[in-house]
C-alpha cells in the first residue's frame, strides 16, 4: 500500500516560488488501478514523480509498504525502487538497442547485492545470463511482442514501442507500476489495446497500477479508483463508479461531465439532473413521467457509461412549474428509487 501524507513540493525561483503540491493525502490499496485526473499543470506529473522520488518532497512523507521512502539513505532508496516500475508518455527507449536489450537493461545494470541485503530487498539477485534471456522472453510473451526481439525501436509504432517500455518496467517484478500519461502520444485503438494490457498486467501478475492522466476514458475504462486534483490539491477521491456517477467538486464536474454542466446553465424550465447506476440506467423514466403523471419533460442532456461491467449515466432534463408539473416529476422520481438533484 502507498500512503502520501502532507506531501508539498514547491519548486524555487528567482521570480517567485511554483507550489506544485499543496499538502496532498492520498492512499493507493493494494491491488488497485489507481487514476488520478487533472487538467494540464494540476500536479499529476510531479506527484507520481514524488512517490517514485525521481523528485524529492519540500514536505511530507511516502510511505511504501510501512517504510517512508522520503527519510532512507541513497542506498536503500536504489534499493526499494526496484519495487517501482515507471512509463513514460514518449517511452523512453534506448535506440541503439535491440527490444530484447531494451527488455533486458535492467536485469544488466542491476547491482550484485550481499546476501544480508538480499534478505530485505524487493528484488532477487541479480541472475546469471541465462535466467536473464528467460525472463526476456516471458516479457515478451506478455506484451505479444515475441516476434519483435531482435528489432530496433526505430522500427515499431507507437504502441509496440510502449509495450516495450511496459516489459521493460516489469523485468524486476515490481509490485507497483506507475503511468505517466503512458496513452496520451497513442491514437485511440492503441490506446485501447494498452489499456487492455495494463488491466491484464494488474489481474494475472496483482501489480498495483497507478495511472496519471487527463483523458476520461482512460479512468473509466480500466481504473478501479481515482483521485481528482486541481491546484496543486486533491479535490476529490473516490471510486471510479461513484465519483464519474456523481461528481461533488467543481473541478470533477468540469472534468468528467463538461456537457452536463452546459446543459444545466443553458435557459428554459426547471432543471433536475438524473442519476442512473445499475439497472436504473436501463429504467423508462421520460415515459413514466409523461404516461403517469402527465408531466412533459424537455431532455436536455443524457449519457450513458460502461464502468467495470455496470452501466452509469446522468439526464438533465427541464420541466415547467406551472401546474404543478415540477413537484409531480420529483415525487415520481422519488417513488422510483431515481436519484436526483434540483439544479438552480
Amino acid at each position: 500500500m502507498i500512503e502520501i501524507k502532507h506531501l508539498t513540493k514547491i519548486y524555487p525561483s528567482k521570480s517567485g516560488d511554483t507550489v506544485a503540491l499543496n499538502d496532498i493525502d492520498l492512499t493507493i490499496p493494494d491491488g488497485a488501478i489507481f487514476g488520478v485526473i487533472g487538467l494540464s499543470g494540476a500536479g499529476k506529473s510531479t506527484l507520481v514523480r514524488c512517490i517514485n522520488m525521481l523528485e524529492k518532497p519540500t514536505a511530507g512523507s511516502v510511505v511504501i509498504d510501512g517504510e517512508d521512502i522520503t527519510a532512507v539513505k541513497a542506498k536503500r532508496l536504489n534499493l526499494l525502487r526496484k519495487n517501482i516500475g515507471m512509463i513514460f508518455q514518449n517511452f523512453n527507449l534506448l535506440e541503439q538497442r535491440t527490444v530484447a536489450q531494451n527488455v533486458r537493461f535492467p536485469l544488466d545494470i542491476a547491482p550484485r547485492y550481499s546476501k544480508r541485503s538480499q534478505k530485505d530487498s524487493p528484488v532477487p539477485f541479480r541472475v546469471d545470463k541465462a535466467r536473464r534471456e528467460e525472463r526476456v522472453k516471458e516479457l515478451l510473451e506478455l506484451v505479444e511482442l515475441s516476434d519483435k526481439a531482435n528489432s530496433y525501436p526505430s522500427q515499431l509504432s507507437g504502441g509496440q514501442k510502449q509495450r516495450v517500455a511496459i516489459a521493460r518496467a516489469l523485468a524486476l517484478r515490481p509490485k507497483y507500476l506507475l503511468c505517466d500519461e503512458a496513452t496520451s502520444a497513442l491514437d485511440p485503438t492503441t490506446t485501447k489495446s494498452i489499456l487492455a494490457l495494463l488491466k491484464d498486467i494488474n489481474e494475472k501478475l496483482g501489480v498495483t497500477v497507478i495511472v496519471i492522466t487527463h483523458e476520461m476514458k482512460v479512468v473509466e475504462s480500466i481504473c478501479t479508483d481515482v483521485a481528482v486534483i486541481s491546484n496543486s490539491k486533491i479535490a476529490e477521491t473516490g471510486k471510479v463508479a461513484e465519483v464519474f456517477s456523481s461528481p461533488q467538486s467543481d473541478i470533477a464536474k468540469e472534468l468528467i461531465i463538461p456537457d452536463l454542466i452546459r446543459a444545466i446553465e443553458s435557459e428554459g424550465g426547471k432543471k433536475l439532473r438524473l442519476i442512473f447506476a445499475g439497472d436504473e440506467a436501463d429504467a423508462p423514466v421520460i415515459s413514466g413521467l409523461a404516461l403517469e403523471c402527465g408531466v412533459k419533460a424537455n431532455i436536455l442532456y443524457a449519457d450513458t457509461k460502461n464502468i467495470d461491467g455496470k452501466s452509469f449515466g446522468h439526464m438533465v432534463i427541464a420541466v415547467s412549474e406551472e401546474d404543478g408539473q415540477l413537484e409531480a416529476a420529483k415525487a415520481y422520481l422519488l417513488r422510483h428509487n431515481v436519484r436526483f438533484e434540483e439544479e438552480l
